[in-house]
Order: C-alpha cells, then structure tokens, then sequence
C-alpha cells in the first residue's frame, strides 16, 4: 500500500512540475496581454472617434434643417439634401475611423503573437 501511494505521489509531483510554465512562457503570455490590451484601447478609442463624429455631423445637419423651418419650400429642400449629405459624409467618415482602427489593432495583435510564438519557440529547443 505504501509503494502504492508513493508511486500515485511520485507521478503527480511529475505531472505538477511538468505542467509549470517556463519564464519565457510567461514573458509570451505577458505579451499576449498586453497586446491585447493595447488592440482593445486602440478598438476603443477609433470607436469613440468614430462616434464623435456621427454626432458632429448629425447635429450639424439637425441645425442646418432647423435654421430653414421658416424658409420657403424650395429653401427647405435644399437644405434637408445639404443636411442628407452632411450626414452622409458624416457616416463615411466614421465608418473609416472604425476601419482604420480595426486594421491597427488587427497589425498590434499579429506583431505581439509573432513576438509570443517566437519567445515560446526559443523555449520549446
């Protein structure tokens, strides 16, 4: 009974230190991380940006239209189409913020993985 616990225990303490993680595949996890956090801020703040200007541009065509209410037909028309495209612009260049963004955070990923792949290749020779 005791070879048998002793050998139950001798094979867990095997399994245990083999399951520790090396320095440098800790230094690869605190990569990934951080990358990772850094992609999510760049996300964040593009996705900001990019809201802002939705906003900009949706209250600049709001006042547009509300500065024709008292004008003439024709005077309102051109203006709801000036308002329209204001808005649209306004669209266009936010979706580009988010694009933008979104393709940085993408190149911040792929660089801290390369980074963690290669410090774990190093390990693993």
């Amino acid at each position: 009974m005791k070879m048998l616990a002793t050998c139950v225990l001798t094979l867990c303490t095997f399994a245990m230190v083999g399951c520790d993680e090396s320095a440098l595949d800790q230094e690869a996890d605190a990569i990934r991380d951080t990358t990772q956090q850094q992609a999510d801020d760049v996300r964040d703040a593009s996705q900001s940006s990019a809201e802002a200007t939705r906003d900009a541009s949706q209250n600049a065509a709001e006042n547009l239209r509300e500065r024709t209410d008292d004008a003439s037909d024709a005077v309102q028309d051109a203006a709801e189409a000036k308002a329209d495209s204001i808005e649209d612009i306004g669209e266009m260049k936010a979706d580009k913020k988010e694009v933008v963004g979104e393709k940085k955070a993408d190149a911040i990923e792929d660089a801290g993985e390369a980074k963690a792949d290669a410090l774990e290749e190093v390990d693993n020779q």
